[in-house]
């Protein structure tokens, strides 16, 4: 697609859209009624899309078809991602649009480090960024407000959704969804799961608070499996003695196909690795949360730490892979 076409094509998205919305007969209301909140929630959507747009730009530039099928994937895959590309960049401009109009400033792209091989790792990675989109669009619209940004944002979560689910089933082989409903998530907890593919950002991106602060992170021992006990990695609350840490931290398990599950933290002697046993009946994606208590996990002040994405996914009969 030349640039030329691409920019009628965000024309023409953003007029279709907003056609959309006047047939709903929303009712405009001024770029000065707009809240810093729904400026933020609009840029942290911005935030994770520039992310997404450069790694697909820099996976499908340095692998061709033909390392599509030395890494054993079908040559038409490699299409479908450039497709998911365009996506990407239409979203982006689309938000800045937005962003723009509403009265804020779009925060702007940052200097990323992707961790990956081969065209497989790629897509892998591609698969971890794609659900935790989904995961912060289904969050933002339960924190928007104004109906014309909920509609405009509800139109980019379906696209998120469908990009996942296409990934996992078709590509990685596993299935298309976790369970019978997504889990939401907000703008801090969404960027403590980008931060360690982020090296360096614009210093305008950090003024006038256009983005929250991540919570502390979270790592998960990646061969643990349900059942099983898992290593945690977090720094320990202040003061917390290993007595008081075990009796008072929480592990939030956030599922789609069991709800949300808790599991007690067991805290190491000498302040290492915590640990957890990961409950028996999750599947799919799943999203673990440090905090002080079971109860409110979204709420800063419960939150140590997290979340952290972990993955079990499974076949047609249910057995996990």
């Amino acid at each position: 697609m030349t640039r030329q076409l691409f920019m009628t094509f965000i024309q023409f998205a953003f007029a279709f859209v907003v056609a959309q919305l006047l047939f709903l007969d929303i009712s405009a209301t001024n770029s000065s009624s707009v809240s810093e909140a729904e400026i933020q929630i609009l840029n942290c959507a911005l935030h994770i899309e520039h992310l997404e747009d450069a790694l697909y730009i820099e996976g499908l530039s340095r692998f061709s078809v033909q390392d599509f099928v030395n890494n054993g994937l079908e040559p038409w895959m490699y299409g479908r991602l450039q497709e998911i590309l365009e996506h990407e960049e239409a979203h982006v401009e689309f938000l800045k649009s937005v962003v723009s109009e509403a009265g804020g400033k779009p925060v702007e792209r940052c200097v990323y480090d992707f961790s990956y091989s081969d065209p497989k790792s790629f897509v892998e990675l591609a698969s971890k960024l794609e659900t935790i989109g989904t995961a912060a669009y289904h969050g933002a619209s339960a924190m928007l407000t104004d109906e014309r940004y909920i509609s405009a944002s509800g139109a980019m979560f379906a696209i998120e959704a469908r990009h996942s689910g296409w990934i996992d089933s078709s590509v990685r082989k596993v299935s298309a969804w976790s369970g019978a409903f997504g889990v939401p998530l907000n703008c801090g907890q969404v960027l403590t799961l980008v931060s360690p593919f982020i090296e360096s950002c614009p210093f305008q991106n950090s003024e006038n608070s256009l983005l929250p602060e991540p919570y502390p992170p979270l790592t998960i021992s990646n061969s643990a499996h349900p059942n099983e006990i898992a290593l945690l990695t977090f720094a320990y609350p202040e003061n917390y003695t290993s007595e008081a840490t075990s009796a008072s931290l929480s592990a939030n398990f956030l599922t789609s196909n069991a709800g949300m599950l808790f599991a007690p933290v067991i805290v190491q002697e000498g302040q290492g690795p915590a640990r957890v046993k990961i409950p028996e009946n999750v599947r799919g994606d799943v999203f673990v949360v440090i905090t002080t208590t079971d109860a409110d996990h979204g709420t800063d002040k419960a939150i140590v730490a997290g979340p952290a994405l972990i993955r079990f996914g499974f076949d047609a009969e249910g057995r996990l892979g």
